[in-house]
């Protein structure tokens, strides 16, 4: 059960990761990392460094760095999860960049890499061409609704409801700057503390650590052991 519990949760935050960078301005050229899809801007800005205060049922710090319009991202999170007298510490990294997404255990100098579901999502909904279009088909298609608007340090978003994973994203060019995520014995809010936007990101912060073992894991074959195995 700890087993299933962790993947679920492992599986929220990916999916509040992912589900606001499907926003496209109509570009014709592809980039040279990505031949499967004419879509290349995951957000309204081309660049950023956003800080964040993690609080509730897991409490510590993230950083997300962007670049080339959210093709290329990276997670650095410090943090403690406590749910039902369960306690672990988190130090991970998680980067999207190009094919792939690594997800990185810094204590343990050891992580996966996944294809990309991004590309596979840019693919699906390729003739959702208009920014906002595409972006917000991309949360429909995760069961979000949008449930109204907040004017959140100094930012016009737009609030979408995950009722299947009980989440709540403020959502500004794409980008999420406020989460809240309650669902049985989780209750996590993650807020934007500090925003630059339009800055030099150091390509190192989307490069694995080199001292990381990384295994190949199959998102899709996990996804579906789970449901198996909660039927």
């Amino acid at each position: 059960m700890k087993k299933i519990f962790l993947l679920s949760l492992a599986l929220i935050f990916t999916l509040v990761l992912i589900s606001c960078g499907e926003n496209s301005r109509d570009n014709s050229q592809n980039t040279e990392k990505d031949n499967s899809s004419k879509f290349q801007k995951r957000y309204g800005v081309k660049s950023g460094i956003i800080e964040y205060e993690i609080s509730g049922s897991q409490e510590g710090t993230k950083t997300l760095y962007f670049d080339d319009w959210g093709m290329r991202q990276a997670e650095y999170t410090r943090s403690v999860l406590s749910v039902g007298g369960f306690t672990k510490s988190i130090n991970m990294i998680s980067i999207i960049d190009g094919e792939y997404q690594y997800t990185i255990n810094i204590d343990q100098n050891s992580g996966t890499r996944t294809r990309n579901p991004i590309l596979r999502t840019m693919e699906e909904l390729k003739d959702q061409k208009g920014f906002n279009e595409f972006g917000e088909q991309m949360l429909l298609n995760m069961g979000a609704n949008k449930i109204g608007s907040d004017n959140f340090l100094g930012k016009e978003c737009t609030i979408y409801e995950m009722k299947n994973t009980g989440t709540k994203l403020w959502v500004w060019n794409w980008i999420v700057l406020k989460s809240e995520t309650k669902s049985h014995a989780i209750d996590i809010t993650t807020v934007a503390k500090k925003i630059e936007i339009d800055v030099p990101v150091p390509s190192s912060k989307f490069s694995v650590p080199e001292k990381v073992v990384l295994n190949e894991v199959d998102l899709d074959n996990i996804e579906n052991e789970m449901r198996k195995e909660n039927q």
